[in-house]
This record gives structure tokens, sequence and C-alpha cells, in this order.
């Protein structure tokens, strides 16, 4: 969710350089929800990803069928080389070696585009955008809620006993057992530090996950991405602010408006961090970083996340000065 999230700032880009062009934006069908409302996006193509060879076939189908005269690969790994080459388009583009996830997907692409500068992937995507659309200007990505989705997210909130017309914190809260959350023995000292009153976030993989005692939480079911744009609206329009772990949730509600501070271990900002959020990281730098794993092997679990806010360090993410920047 956060590499789709990472990639719509430069689709916006491209959209107000080439306003005459038909975008259509290849995803994963649980991802599609996030485009809806979005300007410049023509077209929505879905795919499973454990769809099979079945499913590839499919979708190549699909595409041929549009005639695309460009495919741009804004991800850098080999499920999105693969989907741009299998478009059929005459010039297949995307970032060069080595700045991509994957480096060796650069095989299926037809040309490749110089990376330079920080590994940030949203700037590695606006480069990809910026080589066939030059006068096009870095933009920061942006998620939309309707009117309805935001009195329902409200809804949501006084019945937790959150007054959503006044600044509030949402804590993002993880199943423990992954290396990036917030350690839960410390959400208490987060809590402390907003000042404000705080809702604590949780997803469906952490149905089971208890809240700490007295915080009101706030619970989102599967593929409620739309929710998380509304509650990232929503915290944006009262000036509040959303802290949490580099995950999808965090991008989500970082883009949908949210004022957002997302806590750094062993993982690099440079290459994750939601780029309009600031990214705040381990003050003693862990032996681990960069961690990229999706499992902790350190023998007494992800230390690197403990840490709180009084005593992180901001990290700069090297990005352009975006179009229309929101003041955070």
């Amino acid at each position: 969710m956060g590499d789709v999230v990472q990639t719509l700032g430069a689709v916006a880009a491209l959209h107000r350089a080439r306003p005459d062009w038909r975008l259509v934006f290849v995803t994963q069908t649980t991802f599609a929800p996030l485009l809806e409302g979005l300007a410049g996006i023509a077209h929505v193509v879905t795919f499973a990803r454990r769809g099979g060879l079945r499913g590839f076939f499919a979708l190549r189908r699909q595409l041929r069928a549009m005639r695309a005269d460009l495919a741009l690969d804004l991800q850098g790994n080999w499920k999105s080389a693969l989907v741009a080459r299998c478009s059929g388009a005459r010039d297949v583009v995307g970032i060069a070696a080595a700045w991509r996830q994957e480096p060796a997907s650069r095989v299926l692409l037809r040309r490749l585009v110089d990376g330079g500068g920080a590994p940030h992937p949203a700037r590695l995507a606006y480069e990809v955008v910026r080589d066939v659309a030059p006068e096009a200007r870095f933009e920061l990505p942006r998620l939309v809620a309707t009117d309805a989705e935001r009195r329902r997210e409200i809804a949501a909130l006084a019945a937790i006993g959150i007054d959503a017309t006044q600044p509030f914190a949402v804590i993002v809260g993880t199943d423990p057992r992954d290396p990036r959350a917030l350690r839960p023995a410390r959400v208490p000292e987060l809590v402390a530090a907003m000042r404000v009153p705080c809702v604590w976030l949780l997803g469906p993989a952490e149905a089971a996950l208890a809240p700490p005692a007295g915080l009101p939480t706030l619970r989102h079911g599967p593929g409620a991405v739309r929710r998380l744009i509304a509650l990232g609206a929503v915290v944006g329009a009262v000036g509040g602010e959303v802290v949490g772990p580099d995950q999808g949730a965090s991008h989500v509600l970082a883009a949908a408006g949210a004022s957002c501070r997302v806590l750094f271990g062993a993982q690099d900002p440079l290459r994750t961090a939601p780029p309009s959020a600031v990214a705040l990281v381990h003050p003693q730098g862990p032996t681990c970083r960069p961690c990229r794993a999706s499992l902790c092997r350190h023998p007494d679990g992800p230390v690197c996340m403990e840490f709180g806010l009084a005593d992180a360090l901001p990290v700069a993410l090297g990005l352009p000065d975006p179009v229309g920047a929101r003041p955070h």
C-alpha cells in the first residue's frame, strides 16, 4: 500500500505536465480504492497478486488491447517491470539498476533513467516521469476522501469518545512481531507527549491486539483503505497529527492530509519514508541499520524501536521542492 502511495506524486506531476495524455494505472486489486477520485487517472487496471499464469495472461491481454504508447515502471522491482513490459508499449521506461529495489529487473525495460541523488522512491518515480515530461515539477502524493466518507469517520470517532472538531492525535498500532512496529509498552509515553486526545488505530492484522488501558481504539477491518483516507482528511482538517511506524497506514494518512511523524528504528527513511511526513530515527543508530527484513532476527526482538519522540532525530529526505506543498 505504501509503495502505491509513493508513486502518486509522480502521476500527478505527469498529468499536470501532459494533461492530454490518457493515464492508466495498474495495481493490485486490494489497492485500487486508493485511486478513486484522483485527477488524471483515466482508468485503473487491477490484477490479483496470487493469480498465477492465468491472471498474468488475462492482465497482458487487457493491457495490450489498450495499445499503449508508453509504459512507466515507477516502482523498480520485478513485478512492476514485468507489468510495464507486458503492456506491449514500444517505449518501456524505468529507473536504472543502481536505484532499483530489485536491480536485475532492469532487463525487462527498454530504456533506463539515471536516478542520481537520494534513493527515495517518490523522487525516483518523479525522475522517470521527468524523462518523458522534462518540465514536470515534483509533487507530493495526495489522496481524496469524499464528504460522506469523512462524515462516517467522524461518527466512528465520536462513538469512541473523540471529538473530531478539535485537534486530536492518531497513534498507528501494529502487530509487535513486525520489526517496524511501535513498541506497545512505549505507547503511553507517546500519548503523554501529544498533549491532545489520542486514539489508537488498529488494522485487520491487529485484530487480537489489546489496546493500552484507557486509550480509545479505532479498528479498521479488511479492505478499509477508504476509511484510512477519510481519517487522514479529518485529522488534517482540525490540525491534528499522526504518529506511527513506516507502514502503509502511515503513508495513506499522510497523503490524505494529516501531519505525520514516522518513527524509524533500523529501517532506512531515505528509501521508504512517506514523502510528506517528518521522518524520525533512533538516536543511537542500531548496528543492524539499514534493515529491510520483514521479520526481526535480533535475539532480543526489534530493540531498534525502543525509543520515544523526545529522543528521536529528524532526517532530511532529499526531496525536491514540491508544487503546492502543504504546511506541516
